[in-house]
């Protein structure tokens, strides 16, 4: 009877341990996603997928009595956000990049002119999305219209000068004291572009980490040429130039 009784026992608890060894056969394993890096969480927000999209937009415009003056891309362009702060904009201004080309539409009608390619590196940066009015300036019988492309930057910012006279658009060069030329100039991004008494463009240079002096330089303007000619340069302290606000 003592015999009996201790196998039904033995029997009641292998049968016991079989159950719970068969319940925690069957509880899930939760592992990460194929393809998912180990601390990440994914997102289902579309846009971290969809940050560089196409945008064939003006970018900049100026108007003129004589005709407007567009700068927008002749075929393809994208912009995305920027991403990331610098000295060439916050995280979350826009970027440009295309082939864009600087348009001119008579007012008396006709077809618009080609007055400028741009170089195929030209990055356009700008807080909104918004087209850019250019700002006009004049020296003697001819006005002119400045292009920024980027709105700063870390030491100068890269500019474009078009002129507007008897009708016509055209872009402007700069000639140095040694006779080179250039299609563009640098400004200091704190001080504005100025026209002298004696209707010299003065423009201010940039500035570097430690420079003590700051470069200002004098042109004549050769309208036969359409060129800014260098006819001087100045070496000031910071200290003396007035800052431009706006």
């Amino acid at each position: 009877m003592k015999l009996k009784m201790s196998i039904l026992v033995g029997l009641a608890v292998w049968l016991t341990a079989c159950s719970v060894q068969t319940e925690k056969a069957v509880i899930p394993q939760i592992t990460p996603s194929a393809g998912a890096a180990e601390g990440s969480v994914e997102s289902d927000n579309p846009e971290n997928t969809d940050t560089v999209k196409k945008d064939l937009s003006v970018r900049a415009v100026a108007s003129h009595q004589a005709g407007t003056l567009m700068i927008q891309p002749k075929s393809q362009a994208t912009v995305a956000v920027l991403g990331a702060p610098s000295c060439y904009g916050l995280e979350t201004d826009l970027s440009w990049t295309g082939d864009y080309e600087a348009i001119w539409k008579p007012a008396a009608g006709g077809t618009p002119v080609n007055v400028l390619s741009f170089p195929e590196d030209l990055e356009i940066i700008e807080p909104t999305d918004e087209t850019i009015n250019l700002q006009m300036l004049t020296i003697g019988d001819t006005d002119f219209f400045t292009y920024y492309p980027r709105y700063t930057d870390c030491h100068a910012l890269e500019a474009y000068l078009f002129g507007v006279e008897d009708g016509q658009v055209f872009p402007v060069t700069f000639e140095d004291e040694t006779g080179q030329l250039t299609n563009s100039f640098f400004q200091h991004p704190h001080y504005p572009l100025q026209v002298s008494g004696n209707n010299e463009l003065v423009i201010t240079g940039g500035e570097g980490g430690g420079q003590a002096f700051i470069e200002v330089w004098h042109y004549d303007y050769d309208s036969g040429q359409h060129r800014m000619k260098l006819s001087k340069t100045e070496q000031v302290q910071p200290r003396d130039l007035l800052p431009f606000t706006n």
